[in-house]
């Protein structure tokens, strides 16, 4: 438990020696990667630990909380294939938004066990080599300090945000945010201006969501992309099971192209 009550996992004494952890291997990132990590590790018999930034699992669906924020892959090829994690779990859309995403990190979470080797909050600031001792010395904002075998970072290519230098940002009065940090708590945009800038995935998406909510919208685009209807639909619980079954079976998780459709 930490001084100010609060229990973080790994380091909760409040002592310089307890902030110090000895494992095998440490995974940077809660996001596909990491948890698949942490499992496999485990599974080899590895004590291994995780350190997340976020406050939820889930990597980037937990920084992309913006309104329209959903994934472009159909559901049934972006998802977990260890059988525990999909034989009683059902997508109620082909392409699921990013609160369904983080109820299906919750369920991974709860049949792999995988908060109990987990720190959230958690941001390592460096890690460093040390030949002499042939491990990793890793550093945290939280003061923790572990020395491991193995490093593994699993931040993804779309873990650090991205802000141009725009002229008089810094001068602006009004409110502004960035898709990557979006607040957890949301944004009441009903009625207000609101200008967007760029039609990426990530613009075109909150530009569709909030265009009905909003009083006048302006969209600042350099660059046109083509854009094809996303052709959203229910998905049941029968339709899943048998191509989870098949891809189950004939280990097509290792092949899945990305984006490519089961369906026949």
């Amino acid at each position: 438990m930490t001084a100010d009550g609060n229990s973080n996992g790994i380091g909760a004494e409040t002592n310089d020696s307890a902030k110090v952890q000895h494992v095998d291997a440490l995974v940077v990132g809660a996001g596909f990667g990491g948890l698949y990590c942490l499992h496999r590790l485990r599974k080899l018999g590895l004590s291994t630990k995780l350190f997340e930034a976020g406050g939820e699992l889930g990597g980037i669906w937990y920084w992309n909380c913006y309104p329209g924020a959903r994934v472009d892959s159909d559901a049934p090829s972006y998802q977990f294939f260890m059988e525990e994690t999909w034989k009683d779990w059902t997508w109620t859309e082909r392409y699921p938004d990013w609160k369904e995403l983080r109820r299906y990190f919750k369920h991974v979470d709860q049949k792999l066990d995988l908060s109990k080797d987990i720190s959230m909050a958690t941001r390592v600031m460096s890690a460093e080599w040390m030949p002499a001792e042939e491990r990793w010395t890793i550093k945290t904002d939280t003061g923790v300090v572990v020395p491991a075998k193995y490093f593994v970072t699993s931040t993804g290519y779309t873990a650090k945000k991205y802000i141009p230098d725009f002229k008089g940002l810094d001068k602006f009065k009004g409110v502004w945010h960035h898709t990557a940090a979006w607040p957890q708590e949301g944004i009441d945009m009903m009625g207000k201006r609101v200008g967007i800038i760029g039609t990426g995935a990530s613009g075109i998406q909150i530009i569709q969501e909030i265009g009905p909510q909003v009083k006048n919208l302006t969209i600042f685009q350099r660059t046109p992309n083509q854009a094809i209807a996303m052709q959203q639909e229910k998905l049941y619980a029968y339709e899943q099971n048998a191509e989870e079954l098949l891809c189950w079976s004939y280990g097509r998780a290792q092949r899945l192209l990305r984006g490519i459709s089961l369906q026949s």
